[in-house]
């Protein structure tokens, strides 16, 4: 695991980072994080969030930058993902229903694609980010995820175990299966609460984390990104111990 940093996607900090993302930078450091996953540079501006970056010798693992943004001012964006010393930029999200829509669906794909290679061409990588709605969607018995990085082969994975396991896929395959195109992982776990997904703490749910460690290095990774949608304390405290447990895990494994 020595080639792998660990990091925490700060969407998971949202409500500290929108009045202190400073304050929020330094405990992070000082609990251990390499890294962060930036959602927005909350109350401080591109160039003051990496100047408090470097301070505290925290890295940006990569930049969460929504498809309107990209649509909008692609190169404004990706100056600030540059700016912020990131590698990764990463579309988080997009409209489930488009799923459904094959063509709609493959149109997207080769938007991604584009935004892949223009972002090849200045020096950085771009990936996208699952939920669990592309695999709850199918066409000719082939999930949306895959159709999506069969036609965008530049494109880049960060899969989110806990979503594909809510997906109903098995985490590990899919790191296995896409080997080698693989560099960021989201470690989330979660569970059913009242019919419902809850996302927790490392460890406090059901997913199979170990599994997913364990083949992270196999295939390439080069991080690993804690995220907890929504925590039931303290945001801090909740990636407090999902970073003990984490430590503690790897620290368990075979060298």
């Amino acid at each position: 695991m020595n080639d792998i940093h660990i990091g925490v996607q700060l969407y998971t900090l949202r409500d500290q980072t929108a009045h202190d993302m400073a304050g929020v930078l330094r405990r992070l450091a000082g609990i251990g994080y390499a890294g962060v996953e930036f959602a927005g540079t909350g109350n401080l501006s591109v160039r003051e969030a990496r100047a408090v970056l470097d301070d505290v010798g925290l890295r940006a693992a990569a930049c969460h930058v929504g498809a309107a943004a990209l649509r909008a001012d692609f190169d404004g964006a990706v100056s600030q993902v540059e700016e912020l010393g990131a590698a990764y930029v990463v579309c988080p999200y997009i409209d489930p229903q488009l799923a459904r829509d094959l063509p709609a669906w493959l149109a997207f794909a080769d938007e991604l694609e584009a935004w892949a290679q223009a972002t090849r061409a200045r020096g950085l990588t771009f990936a996208y980010h699952n939920h669990d709605f592309e695999f709850a969607a199918q066409h000719d018995g082939a999930y949306a995820f895959d159709l999506l990085f069969g036609r965008a082969p530049t494109v880049q994975v960060e899969l989110d175990v806990a979503w594909a396991h809510a997906g109903g896929v098995t985490p590990r395959e899919y790191l296995s299966k896409y080997a080698g195109r693989t560099p960021l992982v989201h470690l989330k776990d979660l569970r059913v609460e009242e019919g419902q997904f809850v996302t927790v703490e490392l460890n406090q749910g059901e997913v199979n984390l170990a599994a997913a460690i364990a083949a992270a290095p196999t295939v390439g990774a080069r991080w690993l990104i804690v995220e907890q949608d929504f925590c039931q304390r303290d945001p801090l405290e909740s990636v407090t111990a999902s970073l003990g447990w984490l430590k503690e895990h790897l620290g368990s494994q075979p060298a």
